[in-house]
């Protein structure tokens, strides 16, 4: 029989092995590794195709050390009795093995890459058509909600902008009415300033006056 041995790095290689059951391939497979994770290889997932009459079978190891990790990601949806984790995001470690078992003949059939490669393809496709299916139906639950709950931006912005335009207004009318103290201190002070000059002035002349009539007073005296 034919199977896969996927290396650490994630390349792939054919094996060809004496036909066995599914109690003995573990032994088997083990003797055909090159890389290997921590405790005993085991089956970590399996898939169901050709319509339920074959399951893709993975083997390998969960754990290892640093450095093993195996490169590959499984297919998603598959299932597992060790673990949740779906099976694309799950960290493998060691050489990883791909067989198909046949369910109608109760045995092991051959499995090439390219044979692998066509399953891998589907099982993908099969779980982008369920996200997609689940993702339309959501919409559809929330459209009606969708559409009471829609506000519509402009209508905000232009209510926003009118209340914008209306304080600037007001503004601006309040300052074309205002005069500041310091504006009306200042016309005092050059008002005061301008009283002081024409003061001054009034009492040199009145000086002057004086003095022309004490010379007239002594022009008298003297004749």
């Amino acid at each position: 029989m034919n199977l896969i041995r996927i290396n650490i790095n994630g390349s792939m290689n054919d094996l060809s092995i004496n036909t066995v059951t599914r109690k003995k391939i573990l032994k088997i497979l083990n003797k055909n590794t090159s890389s290997k994770g921590d405790g005993e290889i085991m089956e970590l997932y399996r898939w169901t195709i050709n319509g339920g009459e074959n399951s893709l079978i993975c083997y390998g190891w969960y754990d290892g050390p640093v450095g093993f990790e195996n490169k590959h990601d499984l297919p998603p949806g598959g299932v597992s009795d060790t673990f949740d984790d779906d099976s694309d995001k799950k960290l493998l470690f060691g050489d990883l093995f791909i067989t198909i078992f046949s369910n109608v003949k109760n045995a092991y059939i051959d499995c090439g890459v390219v044979d692998y490669a066509n399953y891998y393809t589907q099982l993908f496709e099969g779980f982008d058509d369920c996200n997609t299916s689940d993702d339309e139906s959501s919409d559809e639950g929330n459209e009606y909600d969708i559409n009471d709950d829609f506000i519509d931006d402009n209508e905000i912005e232009s209510g926003e902008d009118t209340d914008d335009d209306t304080e600037e207004n007001e503004e601006l009318d309040i300052d074309l009415n205002y005069y500041s103290d310091s504006d009306s201190d200042y016309n005092v002070e050059c008002e005061g300033e301008d009283d002081e000059d024409e003061d001054e002035d009034e009492d040199e002349d009145e000086d002057e006056d004086e003095d022309e009539d004490e010379d007239e007073d002594e022009d008298k005296i003297k004749k």
